[in-house]
C-alpha cells in the first residue's frame, strides 16, 4: 500500500509540473493539492513543501489572491518546514508576496525582512536568490524605502542576467524597473521594463504578459510618464487579458490604468465615466485596489471641478492606503487632497 501511495504522489507531482509548464494552472493546482496531501500524510516534508509552494503559485496565477495568501501563510508557519532554513526562507518570501498582493504593505515588509535575515549562503542557486530578493525589493519599495529597495534591486538585476529562466529574469527586471520609476528615474525604469518585456514575451505566458503590461502602465503613470508606450502597455494588457478569457479583477485593474492615462492626457470626463463604471463592480475588488480606483476617480473629478466628490474619494483612498501600510500611496492621496482643498478655498 505504501508503495502505491508513493507512486500516486510521484504521478501527481509529475502531472502538476507538466500542467504548470503548459500554463494549465487549474489542472496543475488540482494535482499539486493532491500531491501535497499525500506527501504530508507520509511525513515527506520536502515533497509537501514543493507541492504546497506550487499550488500557491497556481492560485496566484488564477487570481485566487485570498487563497494564495492562506496557502502561503500555512506553508510559512507549518511545523513541518521549520527545521530547514531554505524552506523557511522561501516560505516567508512567498508569504510576503501574498501580503503584498492583498495590499498589506506593512505586514509584507515585516515578513520580507524576516526572510532576509535568514542566512542561506551557499545553499541556493541564482534562480532561488533572485526569487528571494524579489519579495524584499517589492516590500521596501511599497513602504517608501525606495533607496534601500534600489540597492537590493541592482543586486537582483545582476543575478537575473545570469539565469536561464526567462520567467524569473523577466519578473526580476520588472521589479527593478518599478523601483526605478518610484525613485523618479524613468530612464532606468523604461530600460529595465524593456528587458522584462523581452523575457516575458506573450509567446511564453499570455497571462503574465497581461499582468506585466498592466503593472508597467501603472508604474509609468505614477511616475508621470504619459506617452504612447504607456498607452501601448494598456492596450497590450487589454488584448492579452481578452485572449486568456479575461479575469474580471484584472479587467477592472486595466480599465483603471486606462482611466488614469486619460485623466493625465486631458480627457478627465471620459476618465470619470470609466471609473464610475468600475465602481459599479466594486464588490469584485480588494480594498486596496478599490482605493486605487478612487484615487484615479478623484483626479478626474478634481479636473472637472467636482471638488466635493473628489475630496470624498481621495480621503477614503488615503485612509485605505494608511491602513494597508502603503506610505507612498497615502502621501500621493494626501497631496491630492491638499490640491482639492486649495482649489475649493479659492473658488
Amino acid at each position: 500500500m505504501e508503495l502505491n501511495n508513493s507512486v500516486d504522489q510521484m504521478l501527481n507531482e509529475y502531472r502538476a509540473r507538466l500542467h504548470w509548464d503548459r500554463r494549465d494552472y487549474k489542472a496543475a493546482l488540482d494535482h499539486a493539492t493532491i500531491a501535497a496531501d499525500e506527501a504530508l500524510g507520509k511525513e515527506d516534508v520536502t515533497g509537501y513543501w514543493r507541492m504546497t509552494f506550487l499550488l500557491a503559485e497556481c492560485q496566484l496565477e488564477l487570481g485566487m489572491v485570498q487563497e494564495f495568501a492562506a496557502s502561503a501563510k500555512d506553508l510559512a508557519e507549518n511545523p513541518a518546514v521549520q527545521g530547514d532554513r531554505v524552506l523557511v526562507k522561501r516560505a516567508k518570501v512567498l508569504h510576503s508576496r501574498a501580503l503584498e498582493a492583498l495590499g498589506h504593505t506593512g505586514e509584507s515588509l515585516v515578513v520580507a525582512m524576516e526572510a532576509a535575515a535568514i542566512d542561506v549562503s551557499g545553499l541556493v542557486d541564482k534562480v532561488e536568490e533572485v526569487e528571494m530578493l524579489h519579495g524584499l525589493v517589492a516590500a521596501l519599495a511599497e513602504s517608501s524605502r525606495e533607496q534601500e529597495a534600489w540597492t537590493y534591486a541592482l543586486k537582483m538585476a545582476e543575478l537575473a542576467g545570469d539565469v536561464d529562466n526567462q520567467r524569473v529574469a523577466g519578473k526580476a527586471y520588472w521589479a527593478v524597473g518599478n523601483v526605478a520609476f518610484l525613485n523618479e528615474d524613468p530612464e532606468n525604469g523604461i530600460y529595465y521594463h524593456a528587458l522584462a518585456a523581452e523575457n516575458l514575451a506573450p509567446g511564453n505566458d499570455v497571462n503574465t504578459w497581461a499582468f506585466f503590461n498592466k503593472g508597467s502602465a501603472h508604474a509609468r503613470l505614477i511616475a508621470g510618464v504619459v506617452d504612447e508606450e504607456t498607452l501601448a502597455c494598456i492596450e497590450r494588457a487589454e488584448l492579452a487579458n481578452s485572449v486568456t478569457g479575461g479575469s474580471p479583477i484584472l479587467e477592472l485593474e486595466i480599465a483603471t490604468a486606462r482611466a488614469h492615462w486619460l485623466v493625465l492626457s486631458g480627457a478627465a470626463s471620459e476618465a470619470a465615466e470609466i471609473t464610475l463604471e468600475i465602481l459599479a463592480h466594486q464588490e469584485l475588488l480588494p480594498e486596496h485596489t478599490l482605493a486605487e480606483v478612487e484615487y484615479v476617480s478623484s483626479l478626474a473629478l478634481h479636473e472637472l471641478g467636482r471638488n466635493d466628490e473628489a475630496l470624498i474619494a481621495a480621503a477614503h483612498a488615503e485612509k485605505v492606503f494608511i491602513g494597508h501600510g502603503s506610505q507612498r500611496r497615502a502621501l500621493e492621496a494626501r497631496n491630492l487632497i491638499k490640491s482639492i482643498t486649495g482649489a475649493s478655498a479659492t473658488a
